[in-house]
């Protein structure tokens, strides 16, 4: 297990890194809406390079602060069952994203690129640079290394379209140990010009960053039985739809979806007024 891993979850650590300064963000439609405080990371300039090969024993990823245990969108104020942590670093030519991820028995079924990975267990980097929430990055990537990228035209506007993008030279590796897994980016910013942007942002720029996780204990056996009451309820009587809904929520009653800059449950994680604020830091001269 790398130190940089050990260290996710101390307390006392955590207070230090919490949030670097925050932001008051209005998000509703009235003049009454409730502010909300959106977290806001330093992303700092590698100081090595970064091998994109999930040890993260780079001098880099020591010296990149934490954005503190992502919270749960369904229950911010509880902890957890499975914390997950996360850091960004970036140089000339990439941003870096690293998750750490506490998990005995991770799990994935999907094999191919651009597969339904957030049907199972998946982290998740939403990539907005000019913070509009229209065509945005969707990157994810499994316990087993499997990649989905995706352009968002706007929330909820999926589809193949979506998954017919793809992030050009995106490099990624997993990492599994006892305690859990670890995944690595590598996102080339020419790659990004659909999302907004073709080279490295100028120190001070900020972009609009999600960072997420899904965890759904059970494993492959959970899944399976959830595939199968999906395509019973096609032909079930209204009687059976109602017992098998039932059935549904409560095999799903246990997943967690975490976020780093907590969203709306109800419009999950494409919630882009909730999307953190991510501030580029120049090297150390």
């Amino acid at each position: 297990m790398p130190p940089w891993f050990r260290s996710c979850f101390n307390a006392a650590m955590l207070r230090l890194i919490m949030l670097l300064t925050t932001v008051a963000w209005t998000t509703g439609a009235t003049a009454t809406a409730q502010p909300v405080t959106l977290p806001v990371y330093g992303a700092k300039h590698a100081t090595d390079e970064v091998r994109i090969d999930g040890t993260l024993d780079e001098a880099t990823w020591s010296l990149s602060p934490r954005v503190g245990e992502m919270r749960l969108i369904h229950a911010p104020d509880r902890r957890p069952t499975f914390p997950t942590e996360a850091a960004m670093t970036w140089d000339a030519m990439h941003l870096y994203v690293a998750f750490a991820c506490s998990d005995p028995e991770p799990w994935a079924r999907h094999g191919a690129r651009d597969d339904r990975l957030w049907e199972e267990e998946v982290v998740e980097v939403f990539l907005d640079p000019d913070g509009d929430g229209r065509n945005y990055a969707e990157i994810e990537v499994s316990p087993t290394n499997v990649v989905v990228d995706l352009l968002i035209a706007a929330p909820q506007a999926g589809g193949p379209n979506a998954r017919r993008w793809d992030v050009v030279g995106l490099r990624t590796a997993v990492r599994r140990h006892a305690a859990g897994w670890v995944a690595e980016m590598a996102i080339p910013w020419a790659s990004l010009a659909d999302a907004g942007v073709t080279q490295a942002p100028v120190p001070g720029n900020e972009w609009r960053v999600g960072l997420y996780r899904i965890k759904r204990p059970g494993g492959v056996a959970k899944a399976a039985r959830i595939d199968a009451l999906v395509a019973e309820r096609r032909s079930a009587t209204d009687d059976g739809k109602t017992a098998i809904d039932a059935e549904l929520l409560a095999l799903r009653g246990d997943d967690e979806y975490s976020a780093w800059s907590v969203t709306r449950a109800e419009r999950g994680f494409h919630d882009p007024g909730r999307f953190g604020m991510v501030h580029f830091i120049g090297a150390s001269r």
